[in-house]
């Protein structure tokens, strides 16, 4: 788990035939007084706290749950006022390819990072 807060802000628009948006957690238990920020384009891309630390981004999987029951929460269905927990997932080892990270990778977003698996960034604690 990377984050467990609330979802105290929420930003979508659509663009170029996308659902895109940023929603902004503020953080609940250890994460208490600080909030994260979670990019998305139809699916969650990069999940940064308000220290500039990227927690997991794309190809990595990014999920949003509700923190009572478990259930997963789409891009779509998340609303303002939501517990949450958020998890950082490693993806399928093809996505981290050259290739599949020409496809799928932080900079095809258009974010100027360089991909660094979710495992990793776990190993440090914080962005690596």
């Amino acid at each position: 788990m990377i984050w467990t807060g609330k979802v105290s802000d929420l930003a979508r628009r659509t663009e170029t035939g996308f659902a895109r948006g940023t929603a902004t957690i503020s953080g609940t238990g250890q994460n208490e007084g600080r909030s994260l920020t979670i990019d998305f384009q139809n699916e969650f891309l990069m999940a940064q706290d308000d220290l500039g630390n990227v927690l997991a981004s794309t190809p990595d999987l990014i999920t949003v749950l509700d923190a009572e029951t478990g259930e997963p929460i789409t891009t779509e269905s998340l609303r303002y006022g939501f517990r949450v927990a958020v998890l950082g997932l490693p993806c399928d080892h093809r996505w981290r390819s050259d290739a599949g990270l020409a496809l799928v990778g932080p900079r095809y977003f258009g974010y100027e990072i360089d991909y660094v698996p979710i495992e990793v960034r776990m190993q440090h604690g914080k962005a690596a």
